[in-house]
């Protein structure tokens, strides 16, 4: 399994909390998030990445569709004090003893400062992180009003440095009113955030941004989308009218919203 660049601190950490069953602590057990999320173990299905930056520094990938988690993770641990001196996501690899792919495999979990917030047992901030440190960041919900991330910390054996989210592609739309510190200067409501390596939005996506496309879609042509309309939900129809719109522009027909097709999109509704 490759390593991808990764920090010497974060190639062999001193234990594998994810051997552990913490399944008393996790709303969505760690079993069903590597099945939620097999289209994006080891870069090697069908799922998108983009390699944002976490507190200033990139992070190895993380799913396109949970940038505004890690984005609302940051935000909330700032908002509590909280700064890292280091910290990475994607990691291809196996749980150490298991043939199981951990889920940094997939980019769905984020290690932060390994050296002052160890794998080892006894109170769970014997470390860096604090209560109100993590308290801030598991205050952050999804649309549905359902809780995002989880921490290692309130492991059996606590894994201080280790968050991870808790729930599947489709539901990790966050609402920013529960996010301490609030929506980030360039995510107000209502604004679609370009970044050609950065936005990629496709087919069963549930989200305020693929919302946001489909009006832009609407403003391009007002008999678009005729049966299911501006929904927030990237399906067939919206493939469909996606591919309509990229022709007309002479890009591929992917009928995937990438950041030119972003771009373009966003010029309909100026």
């Amino acid at each position: 399994m490759e390593n991808d660049a990764i920090p010497p601190e974060f190639l062999e950490p001193e234990g594998d909390a994810e051997r552990q069953d913490p399944d008393l602590v996790l709303e969505t057990t760690s079993a069903t998030l590597r099945g939620l999320w097999k289209d994006w173990m080891c870069k090697r299905g069908d799922g998108t990445f983009v390699d944002v930056e976490f507190f200033g520094r990139r992070i190895g990938g993380v799913p396109t569709l949970a940038v505004d988690a890690y984005r609302a993770l940051e935000v909330a641990l700032r908002s509590a004090g909280y700064r890292p001196d280091s910290r990475w996501a994607y990691n291809c690899r196996l749980i150490e003893g298991t043939n199981q792919p951990s889920l940094h495999s997939a980019g769905i979990a984020v290690d932060i400062d390994p050296d002052e917030n160890p794998f080892s047992g006894g109170d769970p901030f014997a470390g860096k992180f604090g209560p109100d440190h993590v308290a801030a960041a598991l205050a952050i919900r999804n649309t549905d009003g359902a809780r995002v991330w989880s921490w290692g910390g309130h492991w059996n054996t606590p894994d201080r440095m280790h968050f991870q989210l808790d729930r599947g592609p489709t539901a990790v739309d966050v609402d920013w009113d529960t996010v301490p510190g609030g929506r980030p200067e360039g995510a107000e409501a209502g604004a679609i955030e370009v970044k050609e390596e950065e936005m990629v939005l496709s087919k069963g996506t549930k989200s305020p941004a693929v919302k946001r496309f489909q009006e832009c879609l609407l403003a391009w042509d007002s008999k678009a989308l005729p049966k299911d309309g501006a929904d927030g939900v990237f399906g067939n129809e919206t493939v469909d009218w996606v591919g309509r719109f990229q022709k007309s522009f002479g890009l591929d027909k992917t009928g995937v919203i990438d950041g030119v097709t972003a771009a373009l999109l966003v010029a309909q509704k100026k």
